[in-house]
């Protein structure tokens, strides 16, 4: 029988091995996440296996309030990490590279703008290009391609700033559709165009060859190569392939000397600032981009041109539902939206009031909390009287003025009253409304004064119910709750 010591020495044995065993696991899985693809539309590629969702990433994430965090601190230079991860000659490769380096900077403050003005996306692709284990040159393929630049599709050309073909976006995995445009999703297409650069080096043995098959097409490259298992760097200037391809391999060292040697060419490299953090913050349910833009506390523009795989100006209903957002404000953005049902998330609207109204007031009318509507809004205080004229985002579809008796507070819930200062959609009786094209139950309890869990409660209805056409609403209590 084995002594205890024997025993323990077992155990021991077991727990490393099985430790051993999940670290091996865990390598293997990530050896294997590839994400999707760019190339010419002759080319086929194999299917990529999308990643796991980032570290962090909660995908049923259940937002609740917490403590407001300190502001992100200034991020990391990527110059400095990138030159780290350098893998190709650059600077050395020929004296071709040498004179593109020379053209590409001969407006030195021009191109120190241009890096500056790209840093927040560079950023995000230093970060990929970390987390997959890529070398660093592969983040200016960008630059390469489109300047940094979330260029939209035209027809079934290529898209975003890697330049993905629609098919092969789709093959490897990437979502292309009417409302939905993942390549120019940045931190989607991100992944993709580095998994199948990676996809390339294993196949042909060489990051130079990676790069002309991301450009040429995996075919092009694989045809040029014929029978050859290896290829000498002195070869690979000799393959039949189109001098675009080329100079595409020449323009993305070009960009890697001039990272690695900033002062030979006079280029002073930017260094980011707290403004250039961006965050990936998921959602478990879609958010109005009116609304997600007030959160941030930019303008409607800028958040769509960060998130600009949204085709329709909005998430679609099957998603993906995820923002980059500034990181100095995330914590404000799910602080806010913790205070508000998922239900409520959609349809926002900016509106101007017709008449001086408090903030409290209008919380109740809308049925959301005021402190939620004062931090949309950047107001102070929920008890703010706002004079007439002020614009609001408030709750609702259009861009209507809102009645004055959908923002009289929700004590008058007579409908027959309330019917007389708001012209309706929807036909009413003395006690019933008839539901009529673009109506919601928000509109509904707004225009008639009723509080909305007085009008699901009434009418046997849930906050998600989806209302039909012609469907009759009660707007007051039934006579045997009035007589309690």
């Amino acid at each position: 029988m084995p002594s205890e010591a024997d025993s323990n020495a077992c155990a021991n044995r077991r727990e490393r091995r099985l430790l051993t065993l999940s670290a091996c696991c865990t390598a293997l899985g990530s050896a294997f996440i590839l994400l999707a693809a760019c190339s010419t539309p002759v080319v086929r590629h194999a299917a990529v296996v999308p990643p796991p969702p980032q570290a962090g990433a909660v995908p049923d994430l259940v937002i609740e309030p917490k403590a407001p965090r300190l502001a992100p601190a200034t991020p990391a230079s990527p110059w400095p990490r990138l030159r780290a991860r350098y893998a190709l000659p650059g600077c050395d490769y020929s004296p071709t590279v040498r004179q593109f380096a020379t053209q590409i900077a001969s407006s030195p403050a021009h191109l120190s703008a241009a890096f500056k003005e790209a840093m927040p996306l560079l950023l995000l692709v230093t970060e990929q290009i970390e987390k997959y284990d890529m070398p660093g040159e592969f983040a200016f393929l960008p630059w390469v391609e489109s300047s940094y630049n979330m260029i939209p599709a035209r027809g079934d050309g290529v898209a975003g700033m890697w330049q993905l073909m629609p098919f092969t976006a789709r093959e490897s995995g990437l979502r292309v559709d009417g409302e939905y445009d993942g390549r120019l999703d940045v931190v989607a297409s991100s992944r993709t165009a580095l998994a199948l650069i990676k996809q390339y080096k294993e196949s042909f043995g060489d990051w130079r060859l990676a790069n002309m098959a991301f450009n040429a097409g995996e075919n092009s490259v694989r045809a040029a190569l014929g029978k050859r298992r290896s290829i000498t760097p002195a070869e690979i200037a000799k393959l039949r392939l189109n001098q675009v391809n080329y100079e595409h391999l020449i323009k993305l060292l070009a960009v890697s000397c001039i990272v690695s040697a900033p002062e030979r060419y006079r280029v002073e490299l930017p260094e980011p600032d707290a403004n250039d953090a961006l965050s990936l913050l998921e959602l478990p349910a879609p958010l109005d981009l009116h609304l997600a833009a007030q959160l941030a506390g930019i303008g409607d523009a800028e958040l769509q041109r960060l998130n600009s795989a949204y085709l329709k100006a909005r998430m679609p209903e099957r998603g993906p539902f995820h923002l980059l957002v500034p990181a100095q404000r995330r914590a404000a953005i799910e602080q806010t939206l913790a205070m508000l049902p998922k239900h409520a998330w959609q349809n926002w609207r900016e509106v101007r009031l017709q008449q001086p109204q408090n903030l409290d007031t209008l919380g109740l009318a809308y049925d959301v909390d005021a402190a939620a509507l004062a931090q949309i809004n950047h107001i102070g205080a929920t008890g703010t009287t706002l004079p007439a004229g002020t614009r609001l985002t408030l709750p609702g579809r259009g861009s209507e003025v809102p009645a004055v008796a959908a923002l009289a507070p929700p004590a008058a819930t007579n409908a027959a009253a309330a019917s007389k200062s708001a012209p309706s959609t929807a036909s009413a009786t003395e006690d019933t409304c008839t539901v009529r094209s673009g109506d919601t139950l928000w509109q509904i309890a707004n225009r008639y004064g009723v509080r909305m869990e007085d009008l699901l409660h009434w009418n046997r209805l849930s906050r998600n119910t989806t209302l039909r056409l012609g469907q009759k609403l009660v707007l007051n209590a039934p006579a045997r709750e009035a007589a309690k």
